[in-house]
């Protein structure tokens, strides 16, 4: 999976070494840290960063339960992860919505 130019054997080991990582990871827990990750950076449209946190935080908690359910997958940290991004999305919005914006609100 070479970006530019032909594919090497190391960008074939690199896929195929992501792909078996990915796939022994519970897919709950890398949605909860990818919406996590859009909750914190999107924290500043208030709407998107609070839906994507507390979307993470559910698919966070969701995973940890499945995966205390099939020992066998992995991605405790992740979810854990997840949910403390959507948190802090959570956290970001409300203080942007009513500290920040308030405040330029004011200064103009």
């Amino acid at each position: 999976m070479a970006i530019f130019g032909r594919e090497s054997r190391a960008d074939t080991q690199r896929a195929a070494h992501i792909k078996s990582w990915i796939e022994v990871r519970c897919p709950l827990a890398l949605a909860s840290v990818l919406l996590g990750v859009v909750s914190v950076v999107d924290a500043f449209t208030l709407v998107v960063g609070v839906m994507a946190g507390v979307a993470a935080i559910v698919t966070g908690v969701l995973g940890v339960r499945q995966i205390k359910l099939q020992p066998q997958q992995l991605g405790r940290r992740l979810c854990i992860a997840g949910i403390a991004l959507g948190a802090t999305g959570i956290m970001m919005s409300i203080v942007m919505g009513t500290v920040i914006y308030p405040m330029l609100a004011e200064q103009r």
